[in-house]
């Protein structure tokens, strides 16, 4: 699992990983038996969205989760190899650093070219822009996919301060973009690649995304 390190809008600590969407896939994937390492473009503690950290009485039960986004591995240690897939938790934060980091979009074509699925979720999806694949196309074009939408956008807070619309962005590098209702559980699943809708969607597209990795192992 890949996080972002951006933590901050207009130097305000605001953003983050927004944690269910981290959580809920963490756990889906351990619960299955899934060896999970969590890395980061620059390693270390990766910032949680303050919004959606959990509250006292939760802290229990997402322990080993918090635990994991305090220690992230630097991502250019990653042998992508040596993982079965890769997954990419939402949270504004990916929309600055994740979208545009070098490494991240290295990753992505190592994994995908190595045939391993690929999953994001909410504005995770930021990270799979830009990916260039040897052939000369791009991961996304041409491909079924989702994020966070116009729609859940014009509810949002923080989009304001957004660098670009995701579903512009993803629509524009040729992406078969598809939209349900905001707040809807909507994943879509196109080959290897496994992209889930908002934060109501996180535990479906890791579940989406557990499925991926056992079919291709088969």
């Amino acid at each position: 699992m890949v996080v972002t390190n951006h933590g901050d809008i207009d130097g305000k600590p605001t953003t983050g990983v927004w944690f269910s969407e981290f959580s809920e896939p963490y756990a889906t994937l351990v619960d299955a038996g899934v060896s999970v390492t969590v890395a980061s473009p620059l390693g270390g503690p990766a910032p949680v969205d303050p919004r959606g950290y959990p509250g006292r009485h939760e802290i229990a039960n997402v322990r080993d989760a918090l635990a994991a986004l305090n220690a992230t591995v630097h991502l250019d240690d990653m042998g992508i190899e040596a993982f079965d897939g890769v997954f990419f938790p939402g949270g504004h934060g990916p929309m600055f650093d994740l979208a545009t980091d070098a490494t991240t979009k290295a990753c992505i074509r190592s994994a995908w070219e190595a045939g391993r699925p690929v999953a994001a979720v909410c504005h995770g999806p930021a990270a799979l822009l830009g990916v260039e694949l040897s052939d000369g196309s791009t991961l996304l074009a041409g491909r079924r996919a989702t994020g966070f939408t116009r729609g859940e956008d014009a509810e949002d807070a923080l989009y304001s301060h957004m660098p670009f619309s995701l579903q512009d962005r993803m629509a524009d590098e040729g992406s078969v973009f598809i939209e349900k209702p905001p707040h809807s559980i909507h994943v879509e699943v196109d080959g290897r690649l496994v992209t889930g809708q908002n934060p109501a969607s996180a535990a479906a597209t890791a579940e989406a995304f557990l499925s991926t990795m056992i079919r291709l192992s088969v």
